[in-house]
Formats: structure tokens, C-alpha cells, sequence
């Protein structure tokens, strides 16, 4: 802003300089009157110079001022500086100082406490925590388990769904293969159903004699012998009865028949032959076996999955038709997707039994921890009781009016014959 004002004041000289010499060669001629005019005006515009000169110059005190000002902030904020980064490092030095003095302090006492204990009292803490630390090993390996367990069974949970599917499908292939082989032989299909039904068990991680048992029989109350084909256990003492001897020959009939006409017959004998073992089953009334608890109802499984749909496709009424008389048809699908849900809920009763065991675990050894606290109390105790006993003791021997180390000194200048000499440390007890 200073120069702006000094370049307007030199530029405004050298208009009025420029515009007198033009004035002057133009108006030689003229008049004295003229040149008064001229003057007056030359006169006019310095005074117009000069003040905006003394404006210019108050400008510049003001600038070296504000300089001056901005100098001295700079200086103070320079002295804040250092003045903050001085106190950071001396608080830096008396936090080291402090944690330097409380680690040597807490050394210190530690060191004490440890000093006081004999090598008897160490003995007996170890023979204290070995337990307990064999216990705490135990728990941590249990807790381990646990948890990979776990996680390798939510990580092999889509493997397995994806083996359990190609499963049924290789199972559909085999048993169109077999239902062919059979041609009707009602005893080779019965046993042919109980495999069928025990792959898909096994492999959604069921095992025989242990979630399911086979070839049971039972006597009811009118003295019968009844052979459910298959059992299974379910958590809470429950059971579940599966029946695997679905009649097959009419469907493979059809699955054979050349025209539509025999395709009709055989589809009715299909159903016939499926609502007829549903009745059976719902008059053998396998749930109400007195040495079972069993559900309610009783699993009937067709182990072809195209016969299955074939029934339900032509008497969309079937399956509930079944339902009022306490049976559920199963086909391949829907007991493999039953079955793991079975399996699952067996492994997180596994889990639950052993988180129970981990808990119990857990508080006997908590018990055990207070116990080895109170067993530890009491070594203190007993520390605590020897130290005095041998403050007591040292002060008889070495301190006090006649101690036994001043009298055995005395007897010694009196005469007494020795062949060895007091430790240096009380030779100089008075």
C-alpha cells in the first residue's frame, strides 16, 4: 500500500511537470495574467503533493510499527515454544524416574518376600500348585477342543450338505438299478430299504448301536412280538420309529409299462399299495411300545424318490391322509435333510454335556484356588511366626542386658579355653 501511494504521487509530478511545459510553449504569447493563474495552480497541486508525501510517510511508520509488533509476538510465541517442549521433556524424565522407582521398589519387596521363605515352605507351595496347575492345563485343553470342534464342524457343515446331495442322487441311481432287479420280490425289497435307510443314517453321521439300533422286537400287551425295521434315539430319551418296507413292484411296473393304459393301471396299484402299508403301520402302532418314548407318529420311508413323488403326484391328499393316522412318508430327500437335523442336534447335546463338564471343571478348581489361597495365608502366617521367633531369639543372644554372646565373651577374657572365634558380625555386641 506504501508504494502505491508513493507511485501515485510521482505520477501526479510528472503530469503537473509535463502539463506546465506544454502550458508554458503554448501561452508564450499570452498574457502576465495568464501566467499568474498558471502559478497558482502550480502551486496548488505541490501542496497536493506534499501532503499526500506526508501521507505516504505516516504510512511507513505505521508498516515499521506493525513490523516492530510482529517481531515481538514471534519472539514470545518462539519462548512459548520452548518453554512447552521443556516442561514435555521434564515430565517425560519424571515419568521414566517414577516407573523406574516403582520397579525397583516392587523388585525389592519381591526379592524380600522371597528371601523369607525356607526351602521347606517352598516345597510345600509347589506340592500346592502342581494340582492346581495340572488342573488349569486339563481345562485349557478341554476349552480347546471344544471350540475346534466347533469350528471344524461349521467348516465341513457345506461339505457335508453337498456330499449328502450327491449321496441321494448316486442312492436314486442305485436303487432305479436295483428296483429293476428286484421285479417284484417283496422280501429281497424289504432288506434292500433297510440299506438304503442305514447309508443315509451313516452318512449324515449317525451311528448303528449308538443314535439308532436295528433288528429290535418288543412283545405288546396282547403278547405279539413286534420288528420295528429301525429305531432311533433322540436326545432327552426319546425315540423315533422308521418302518423301510415299502412295496415297490407296482411302481416298477409302471416305471416298464409300454402304453398309457398300463401306465394308469399301475399308478392306481402304486397307491393302492402305498395307502395299504400306511394302514398297517397305523394299526401295528409301533409309538405306543411300552419300553420306548416314542413320538407320536411313526416314520414310513419310500427309498425311491420317483416312487415317492409318483404317489404324492396323483392323491395330493396322501400325505395327510397318513398324518391323521400318525404316519409321515419320507422319501430319500426329506429323510436325509431329517436325519442331519437329527445328527446336529445330537453333536450340540455332545456340546452342551461337555460344556456342562467344562463348568464343573471350572468350579472345582475354583474351590481348589481358594483353598491353595487359604493354604497360602496360613504359609504366610507361619513365615511371619518364624521371623519373629528368630527376631526374639537374635535379641536374647546378641542384644540387651546380659546376652549370651557379652557373657561368652566375658567368660573367654576371663579365661575360659576356646578353639574358635565369634563371627565378626558380634564381636563388637557390647
Amino acid at each position: 500500500m506504501d508504494l502505491a501511494y508513493l507511485g501515485i504521487g510521482i505520477l501526479i509530478g510528472i503530469l503537473l511537470g509535463y502539463l506546465i511545459g506544454v502550458l508554458r510553449t503554448k501561452n508564450n504569447s499570452k498574457t502576465e495574467g495568464h501566467n499568474f493563474v498558471i502559478q497558482e495552480v502550480h502551486q496548488n497541486t505541490l501542496s497536493r503533493v506534499q501532503k499526500l508525501e506526508n501521507i505516504l510517510d505516516d504510512k511507513e511508520i505505521e508498516c515499521i510499527d506493525l513490523n516492530k509488533v510482529l517481531a515481538s509476538q514471534e519472539q514470545i510465541i518462539n519462548h512459548q515454544k520452548e518453554k512447552l517442549e521443556e516442561q514435555k521433556n521434564n515430565l517425560l524424565q519424571v515419568q521414566e524416574q517414577l516407573r523406574l522407582e516403582f520397579e525397583n521398589t516392587a523388585n525389592s519387596l519381591l526379592e524380600e518376600k522371597s528371601q523369607k521363605f525356607t526351602s521347606q515352605n517352598q516345597e510345600n507351595l509347589d506340592h500346592i500348585l502342581k494340582p492346581l496347575q495340572e488342573k488349569l492345563k486339563t481345562f485349557e485343553q478341554k476349552v480347546e477342543h471344544y471350540y475346534n470342534d466347533e469350528n471344524k464342524e461349521r467348516a465341513t457343515l457345506k461339505e457335508q450338505i453337498r456330499q449328502l446331495t450327491q449321496l441321494n442322487q448316486q442312492m436314486n441311481q442305485e436303487t432305479r438299478n436295483l428296483t429293476n432287479a428286484l421285479k417284484g420280490e417283496a422280501k429281497m425289497q424289504g432288506n434292500w430299504g433297510e440299506l438304503i435307510l442305514e447309508q443315509i443314517l451313516e452318512k449324515s453321521g449317525l451311528r448303528k448301536d449308538s443314535e439308532y439300533f436295528t433288528q429290535s422286537y418288543f412283545v405288546n400287551e396282547d403278547g405279539k412280538r413286534q420288528f420295528p425295521d429301525l429305531i432311533l434315539n433322540l436326545p432327552n430319551k426319546k425315540h423315533l420309529i422308521i418302518d423301510s418296507k415299502m412295496s415297490l413292484t407296482a411302481y416298477e411296473r409302471f416305471s416298464s409299462s409300454e402304453n398309457s393304459a398300463s401306465a394308469e393301471q399301475a399308478i392306481k396299484e402304486h397307491l393302492i399299495s402305498v395307502k395299504k402299508h400306511v394302514k398297517e403301520l397305523s394299526v401295528k402302532k409301533y409309538q405306543q411300545i411300552n419300553e420306548l418314548n416314542s413320538l407320536d407318529f411313526v416314520l414310513m420311508f419310500v427309498p425311491l424318490e420317483a416312487a415317492f413323488a409318483l404317489a404324492m403326484q396323483n392323491d395330493h391328499n396322501l400325505f395327510y391322509q397318513a398324518f391323521e393316522q400318525n404316519v409321515i412318508i419320507v422319501s430319500p430327500m426329506t429323510l436325509l435333510a431329517t436325519a442331519r437335523t437329527i445328527s446336529n442336534v445330537w453333536q450340540q447335546e455332545n456340546q452342551s454335556r461337555h460344556a456342562q463338564e467344562i463348568a464343573q471343571q471350572a468350579g472345582r478348581m475354583y474351590d481348589k484356588f481358594v483353598n491353595f489361597i487359604h493354604d497360602l495365608e496360613q504359609v504366610g502366617h507361619k513365615v511371619q511366626q518364624v521371623e519373629q521367633s528368630y527376631n526374639e531369639a537374635m535379641k536374647k543372644l546378641q542384644f540387651g542386658k546380659g546376652n549370651l554372646i557379652s557373657r561368652a565373651t566375658k567368660l573367654k577374657e576371663l579365661g575360659a579355653k576356646a578353639t574358635k572365634q565369634l563371627p565378626e558380625k558380634f564381636d563388637e555386641t557390647e
